[in-house]
């Protein structure tokens, strides 16, 4: 009998080891993630890896964030996925966005960088702007590099205390832009919460951001603090 229970105990831990999953937990604001290591994630977020980065040249201003956390989503049928675009607003404007969900792994770190734009510009154009919200957002034409499509987005933070909206050019993808087109949907760091993207030759659809979507009294930050990485 004490030869069974021995069998029995080993074979459940056994089990709860496999199961069990470690990411790297970190928050630039907080933390830096450079050479972060993993640590368990908690029972309640226990599916898969995310790892995830924005920064912007918006206002003038270089704002970065990086965070690493563990998630109880279900990336099976993204495993690996690695989610990246950018969106110019102006020659000095720009948003760089990247995340990667690991089903059962850890993450690779997903960088975004602000590097330097290609030099190919088109003769299309895109209505171009950003705000704290739609009001305050004024669209002026921006000429678009090859490969790049018109792209209007609103998102929030974690919390949902800060607001980001966006309009501009973008190498942002076909599949991208239908999987954030759904609406609300949580990305690394961010919150969809509308995407509208457009080939910049076609001129008859509105393409205006709805204020509607945004709340006005919120202001937008990418270097605030995020919610509780462990969240989902």
């Amino acid at each position: 009998m004490r030869g069974v229970f021995t069998v029995v105990v080993t074979t459940a831990l056994a089990i709860a080891a496999v199961e069990s999953l470690s990411c790297t937990q970190c928050n630039s604001l907080t933390n830096s993630c450079i050479n972060a290591s993993a640590s368990e994630c908690p029972s309640d977020a226990s599916n898969s890896c995310v790892s995830s980065s924005a920064n912007s040249s918006l206002g003038g201003k270089i704002r970065m964030q990086q965070e690493m956390f563990c998630s109880a989503a279900d990336c099976s049928g993204e495993t690996d996925l690695l989610l990246a675009f950018s969106v110019h607003v102006s020659d000095g404007e720009r948003f760089n966005f990247a995340s990667q969900c690991c089903q059962e792994k850890a993450c690779d770190v997903a960088y975004s960088t602000l590097d330097s734009p290609p030099e190919d510009l088109s003769s299309t154009e895109c209505p171009a702007c950003h705000g704290p919200n739609a009001t305050s957002c004024i669209p002026k034409p921006r000429k678009c590099y090859k490969e790049e499509q018109c792209v209007s987005l609103i998102a929030q933070n974690h919390d949902a205390t800060e607001m980001l909206v966006l309009q501009g050019c973008s190498n942002i993808s076909n599949s991208i832009c239908q999987l954030l087109s759904a609406g609300n949907q949580r990305i690394g760091i961010f919150a969809f919460q509308k995407v509208e993207c457009r080939d910049p030759s076609d001129q008859s659809a509105d393409f205006s951001i709805d204020s509607r979507a945004s709340d006005p009294s919120a202001d937008f930050s990418i270097d605030s603090r995020a919610s509780d990485p462990s969240a989902d």
